[in-house]
């Protein structure tokens, strides 16, 4: 039985080898006699090609066919991206995406999670940085990704323990003094440090204060670093004008509403009825 199988697999594999074969060559023949100013047989064989890629690596073999399909995608883009558009170049982010196969195939698994998010976040900086110096090298926008890329691996390195409060608080630091050199030396003028900034300390204040019998001190502490953002945005760009008073209006129903509704109402014997 298992002789049988395998004959009836080798037969497959020649078969649809053959097959292939048969049909790249009959589509670059009608290519080549009708219309050779254009090279399209090389769209419908990237398709052909996956004929006995899926027959011989198929099933027991999905690793070997991640990266066999892998190459395929990429060749294939290069090719068409040289012969169409070789002016643009574009086959980069379908070759970005096709990685993702063969390294999930091999890495995405419970013990080498650290391992997969480490060179996923090396992949993804390198992605960027060949797209920033292609597209637009006069602005190396690439760089604010650095810091929250690279806090992937490092967070699942630490596990539980980047859930700690000291770890938070660290590596919220660091992420601010990173963004507040780029705000300083390499992207200067306005202040938009603020803006990370503000986005950021929302990390501690919920591993300070997100928890079960924290809201009322969690809703004081984001009024008052949503108010200091909306002062700093007002002092900034319309010093004129002071409209900051608004949106910390709104702001201020927030701790309010958790006083009477959650804090007033836990403390008050009968209340909840």
């Amino acid at each position: 039985m298992n002789n049988n199988s395998e004959s009836d697999r080798r037969y497959a594999v020649g078969f649809s080898l053959v097959g292939s074969i048969c049909i790249i060559g009959f589509l670059f023949i009608t290519n080549y006699l009708t219309s050779w100013d254009h090279p399209w047989f090389i769209y419908p064989s990237f398709a052909v090609v996956w004929w006995p890629l899926t027959v011989y690596f198929g099933g027991q073999y999905g690793k070997a066919l991640s990266i066999m399909g892998c190459l395929s995608i990429v060749a294939f883009s290069v090719v068409t991206n040289l012969t169409t558009s070789p002016s643009h170049i574009w086959f980069i982010y379908p070759s970005f995406a096709a990685i993702w196969w063969p390294l999930s195939a091999f890495l995405l698994k419970p013990r080498t999670a650290k391992i997969y998010s480490a060179v996923s976040a090396l992949i993804i900086l390198a992605f960027f940085a060949v797209d920033n110096y292609i597209n637009s090298p006069d602005c190396p926008w690439m760089l604010f990704t650095i810091y929250p890329l690279l806090l992937w691996p490092v967070c699942v390195s630490l596990g539980r323990r980047a859930l700690m409060l000291p770890t938070v608080i660290g590596l919220t630091v660091t992420g601010i003094v990173y963004y507040a050199v780029l705000n300083v030396f390499v992207f200067t003028g306005f202040p938009w440090i603020i803006f990370p900034i503000y986005a950021l300390l929302w990390w501690p204040l919920s591993a300070a204060f997100a928890k079960r019998g924290h809201a009322m001190m969690f809703s004081v502490c984001g009024t008052l670093l949503s108010a200091a953002l909306f002062i700093a945005i007002n002092v900034i760009s319309s010093p004129q004008i002071l409209w900051a008073v608004y949106p910390i209006f709104l702001l201020a129903w927030w701790p309010l509403a958790t006083y009477y509704f959650c804090y007033k109402r836990c403390r008050t014997p009968g209340f909840e009825k």
